[in-house]
């Protein structure tokens, strides 16, 4: 895999975008018109083939679910939004330890001030979401700062979202398409990892 900055930047907002709430009726409309097709034939020849092939499947699936995106909207609150023995919670404290997640959050608030971003107040997420983390990993590509970069991946993404992917795929859902969209971004983060 070998991308720019300006790629990465997209692709990492778009993972953050989907994986922060969930779709509305018209922008699944938009997936499934074709509207998202030349990123997912990028993605494709990025070396992700078979991680687009099916969520282009779960899309095409979703064509025959009447108010799919209301089917859409429950997968998203049972996998993210539930209490969290029975839903995959995106936040790294759900599966760091007590010491490891004290030191995360250090570093993730330093980052934060650094690069003068604040936490959406009405959405009242704290620093450990992984909408920061992407957000964060945006910044710090537009930076361009190779180093950081892989140590941000390494120590503080792959550490909790690898087994936050676990989870997810573990959970019955109707439908796959989170399942695929989560284990597309880990993959892309281990891509990454290694060409960093």
């Amino acid at each position: 895999m070998n991308l720019n900055s300006e790629e990465k930047c997209f692709i990492y907002a778009w993972l953050k975008s989907l994986l922060s709430h969930e779709l509305t009726a018209c922008q699944l409309t938009s997936y499934q018109t074709g509207e998202f097709d030349s990123l997912f034939d990028f993605l494709s020849e990025q070396g992700f083939e078979e991680s687009i092939k099916q969520i282009r499947s779960e899309l095409l699936q979703l064509k025959q679910i009447p108010l799919a995106h209301l089917e859409l909207a429950a997968d998203f609150a049972q996998l993210f939004l539930l209490h969290g023995n029975s839903s995959a919670l995106p936040y790294a404290s759900a599966y760091l330890d007590e010491h490891t997640m004290a030191s995360h959050l250090v570093f993730m608030d330093n980052l934060l001030d650094e690069f003068h971003l604040q936490l959406n107040c009405q959405m009242h997420e704290p620093s450990d979401h992984l909408a920061v983390h992407l957000e964060l990993l945006i910044q710090l590509e537009k930076n361009d700062e190779t180093n950081r970069i892989f140590d941000f991946i390494h120590n503080y993404c792959l550490i909790w979202l690898k087994p936050f992917n676990q989870k997810v795929q573990g959970i019955q859902t109707k439908t796959k398409f989170y399942q695929k969209i989560t284990e597309l971004l880990v993959n892309i983060l281990i891509g990454q990892n290694t060409s960093v």
